[in-house]
């Protein structure tokens, strides 16, 4: 469910405030809640502390009864507005819905899962804001200040009124208003009158950039991604990454892609939606295909290819457009990957591959890479993932 996405993404909660439910959650939840107090109401004075799950119609054991109890007072709360009642609840007493009381409310249940699983446009600003937040603070801590970006804001370009932190580019001239403004901002909270500026405060003066630039991130999809624990630490990247494109760098065009058996192009809100369900393969080759197309839709743009996975190519496209997965890789993925790879560097693209193991097959495939000009490979783990990324977008 939704509500899952606050310990998935870590950190901060940056739900807090969430938007009201939808129309169609609430009606859900109204229909799970009758058949609730109903289940309760009939139990009544027959509840039996000693009796299981199955002693009948009625018959409600006092475990049971305590939980329904406990959903009845989550799922009024929701009815009522409070988005954020869900994560009260007991995912053992939703499990076991179907079997307390009947079909009817399994069905409902998935469908007050299906109406409010998503995130609001609001809500995955503030994901991605808390993700580029924590790479940035990384990057700081790792003595990083971000330099010049080739393809995006560059020094000496025409002011465009929008003020930046101060760690984004370090040469930039003092927004003062902007920084006294982040200051009171600050000050207001509690316990921070005593400091009348801090460092984090200072804001610097954003310009027009001189060459803007075609970003494709490819991420990997594939379900080594969760067994490594790496899934969650690829999805906080992009979503920095997506965040500071569309706040810092607006003349950029970032491409999304992910890859399994298949690759498809992604929003960020379909990738945080991303089930990582076990899918074999990962078909570079075809995402590096979608990345192609992209680069050549902004021709006029520098291209740039961006490549975060655990493994090397187990999957292509065949002729007829089916995926053919492999174990260990065939000759023939290597072969199409290698090609598509290569046409990608002939639109001139810099390609860097985020490598997020070690193994023998993995250092054969990067010593491939590593033969192309205009390839290079950077080894990361969870932690340096984001930070690593956004500073080679930087660059």
């Amino acid at each position: 469910m939704r509500f899952r996405y606050r310990e998935y993404m870590g950190g901060p909660d940056p739900l807090a405030e969430p938007d009201p439910p939808p129309e169609e959650a609430v009606a859900a939840a109204r229909e799970l809640l009758a058949l609730v107090s109903s289940a309760l109401e009939a139990a009544g004075s027959t509840t039996d502390p000693g009796a299981g799950s199955e002693g009948g119609p009625g018959v409600l054991a006092e475990e049971d009864r305590r939980r329904l109890s406990a959903l009845e007072d989550v799922l009024s709360r929701y009815a009522d507005g409070d988005r954020a009642a869900l994560g009260a609840a007991d995912a053992v007493t939703l499990g076991r819905l179907p079997g307390l009381l009947g079909g009817e409310a399994g069905r409902i249940l998935a469908r007050l899962d299906g109406a409010d699983h998503g995130l609001s446009p609001r809500e995955l600003r503030r994901l991605g804001e808390v993700a580029l937040r924590e790479a940035e603070t990384s990057r700081r801590g790792r003595g990083v200040l971000g330099g010049a970006h080739r393809g995006g804001t560059a020094p000496g370009g025409e002011p465009t009124g929008l003020s930046l932190p101060r760690d984004v580019d370090g040469d930039r001239p003092l927004d003062a208003v902007a920084t006294v403004r982040e200051a009171a901002l600050r000050r207001a909270r509690p316990g921070e009158r005593g400091v009348a500026l801090r460092a984090e405060d200072v804001r610097v003066a954003g310009a027009e950039p001189s060459e803007a630039a075609a970003v494709s991130l490819l991420v990997d999809l594939s379900h080594s991604m969760v067994t490594r624990s790496l899934h969650e630490a690829a999805t906080r990247t992009a979503l920095a990454l997506h965040t500071l494109v569309s706040t810092r760098r607006p003349q950029d065009r970032l491409h999304l892609v992910g890859f399994g058996e298949r690759a498809r192009e992604l929003t960020p809100a379909s990738l945080v939606a991303h089930d990582w369900r076990r899918v074999p393969g990962t078909n570079l080759h075809h995402a590096l295909r979608l990345a192609r197309a992209h680069l050549r839709r902004h021709g006029g743009l520098r291209p740039q290819v961006l490549v975060v996975t655990d493994g090397e190519p187990t999957a292509h496209l065949g002729e007829d457009g089916d995926a053919r997965f492999s174990w260990p890789p065939a000759p023939r993925t290597v072969e199409l990957t290698f090609a598509e790879l290569d046409a990608v560097l002939r639109e001139g693209a810099e390609v860097t591959f985020f490598l997020l193991a070690d193994d023998p097959r993995l250092r054969a495939f990067q010593e491939l890479v590593e033969r192309r000009r205009g390839a290079r490979v950077v080894h990361a783990g969870a932690e340096e993932l984001g930070p690593l990324v956004v500073d080679r977008y930087l660059r």
